[in-house]
């Protein structure tokens, strides 16, 4: 981390690590943590356990994962853009696991279609008020 970065505007996470908002949460990926800690308000909620950050590690590596369907031929920044992801006072996004999102360029109907084969059996996908829900476990 460079010594040029106020500490005030890193995020403190439960394993002992002080991540950039804009460091890349999955190392070749395109998901940073604001995407997972910024809700809609645009305050941060930082996981109060360890298991709820590696929950949204995870999670980040299968929204990359199932991005690379859909996105193979587009530019980095054309690729899935979440909404809400992590907040404790939410009960659907409490633990990490859960995302609502979109993407940069393609309709929800779209994506909705593409992912649908690749969705594991222990996921969920689904379209919901002009959002995709995805849901590991």
């Amino acid at each position: 981390m460079s010594k040029h970065i106020d500490k005030n505007y890193l995020y403190n996470l439960p394993s002992g690590l002080s991540v950039h908002p804009c460091r890349l949460i999955h190392k070749d990926g395109t998901l940073m943590w604001k995407h997972a800690l910024l809700g809609p308000s645009n305050v941060a909620a930082m996981p109060t356990h360890e298991a709820h950050e590696q929950h949204i590690q995870k999670t980040a590596q299968r929204l990359e994962e199932l991005n690379s369907w859909v996105s193979q031929e587009l530019e980095p920044w054309q690729c899935f853009i979440p909404y809400a992801w992590y907040s404790p006072d939410d009960s659907e996004l409490t633990d990490g696991i859960s995302v609502y999102f979109i993407h940069a360029i393609y309709s929800n109907e779209d994506i909705f279609d593409t992912l649908l084969p690749h969705i594991q059996e222990h996921e969920t996908l689904e379209q919901r008020d002009g959002l995709l829900f995805f849901k590991r476990c």
